[in-house]
């Protein structure tokens, strides 16, 4: 599994736009090859809003990405809507298979 996220905060006022930026992206990437999960999420007590995609590898997201990021860039002016640059994290799965002394 391969998981892109990312961290957003928004200028005062402008929540809403980044939202439905982020949703716009979401309802692109609908029906996917390779997607798992997609959506925003907004911190519970805080500013921030978050960007989590869940894909089936990394090859998968590196395929989508053109045309998503295409999407967003497509009306989202910049600068504007954001207070700092969007931090991107991105995860490779690093789960480890138990010993084999622990599989029946």
């Amino acid at each position: 599994m391969f998981i892109h996220l990312s961290i957003h905060h928004p200028n005062p006022g402008f929540e809403q736009e980044v939202l439905d930026s982020m949703n716009r992206v979401r309802l692109a990437a609908l029906g996917t090859p390779g997607l798992i999960q997609i959506g925003p999420w907004r911190e519970d007590g805080g500013g921030r809003i978050v960007g989590l995609a869940m894909w089936e590898s990394r090859a998968h997201w590196e395929a989508a990405l053109p045309s998503l990021f295409a999407v967003a860039a497509a009306d989202d002016p910049d600068g504007v809507w954001h207070a700092t640059p969007p931090e991107r994290i991105l995860l490779d799965d690093a789960w480890a298979l138990p010993p084999d002394d622990l599989v029946d």
